[in-house]
């Protein structure tokens, strides 16, 4: 049994040890596992808000890249319009220019 005890030849102290760190992971009253427990946790709540943000953070790129195109093309056809409202008023403004000759000759 002292040769059983000694060595790990058949698994005996292993099996133990297994079974103790098991049998006291479940225990919360003893300080330090509390604490190793906390902090674990506080760690997995950060990784699930760093995920969280980084999702949001994505979301908004997305939002931003929309934005951008739709603000070059509103911008587009804007200067389109400007662009057929200037060559109008030219015109008009030679029409009547016209008109009145023909009205004075």
């Amino acid at each position: 049994m002292d040769k059983e005890l000694r060595g790990s030849s058949n698994g005996i102290i292993d099996g133990y040890r297994k079974w103790l760190k098991a049998y006291t992971q479940g225990l919360d009253m003893l300080p330090k596992l509390r604490a190793a427990r906390e902090a674990e946790s506080e760690t997995s709540k950060e990784r699930e808000e760093v995920q969280a943000l980084k999702a949001e953070l994505e979301r908004t790129r997305a939002a931003k890249e929309r934005f951008k195109l739709t603000a070059v093309k509103t911008k587009k056809e804007y200067d389109e319009l400007r662009d057929v409202n200037t060559a109008t008023a030219k015109a008009l403004e030679q029409e009547t220019k016209r008109d009145r000759m023909e009205e004075d000759s």
